[in-house]
């Protein structure tokens, strides 16, 4: 069995495409299908609310922090905290500086809002920068990787969202999954979430669980 979620998911995909009889099944758990093969990539949450920001630091002259530069230009801060982020950003600088060596932590926020900080020092940026310039599809496209699969799978769709804006705070639209489940084929079943929440595995575990049983039990 392979399961992915988020960009994972199209690696689980292609996995699942090209295993051969090593695979049996897949979960591909809120993939960004069509979208990270440019199909409204620049209107995306994914791209700005992340990559667009992650290019234009690793082109700046980098005199704050990759933590610090986030909180002050990511999107997510612009549309909901955007008097109190730019305070934010300066605080994470300030930690950086005291402990350049360590992830910043920002102590009195529900850890939730920077976990991801513990990872900053070990990302690959150039695997950003191969998001934000659509170059990490190595030229396949989605429906070519989609259509190949033949084991049975489940596709869980994390429910569409967008903002006011008509930014798609999703990582695919129900369109979109559809679209995908549809190239597979009858092997493939689609389970949407009650909202929107990327982090399925997480924030429905027992419904991610129960997807992974399903596809065991064949």
């Amino acid at each position: 069995m392979v399961s992915g979620h988020s960009n994972g998911g199209i690696i689980a995909a292609y996995i699942a495409a090209n295993g051969g009889q090593n695979v049996a099944g897949a979960v591909l758990e809120d993939p960004p299908v069509f979208s990270t093969e440019g199909e409204g990539w620049e209107e995306s949450f994914a791209y700005l609310d992340t990559y667009k920001p992650l290019h234009d630091w690793n082109h700046s002259d980098k005199s704050e922090c990759w933590e610090s530069y986030y909180l002050r230009h990511c999107l997510w801060s612009q549309l909901y905290m955007p008097d109190t982020m730019p305070g934010l950003a300066n605080y994470a600088q300030k930690q950086h500086e005291k402990h350049p060596d360590e992830a910043v932590q920002i102590g009195f926020m529900p850890a939730s809002s920077w976990y991801v900080f513990e990872y900053a020092k070990e990302y690959d940026f150039n695997y950003g920068e191969h998001f934000y310039d659509l170059s990490w599809n190595h030229g396949l496209t989605h429906k070519e990787i989609l259509s190949a699969i033949n084991v049975p799978c489940v596709y869980i769709h994390a429910k569409e969202s967008v903002h006011e804006s008509g930014t798609c705070m999703c990582a695919a639209t129900r369109e979109q999954a559809e679209r995908a489940v549809s190239y597979i084929g009858s092997n493939c079943r689609l389970i949407e979430t009650e909202d929107s929440d990327h982090a399925i595995h997480t924030v429905h575990s027992e419904l991610y669980i129960d997807a992974v049983n399903s596809l065991l039990s064949k």
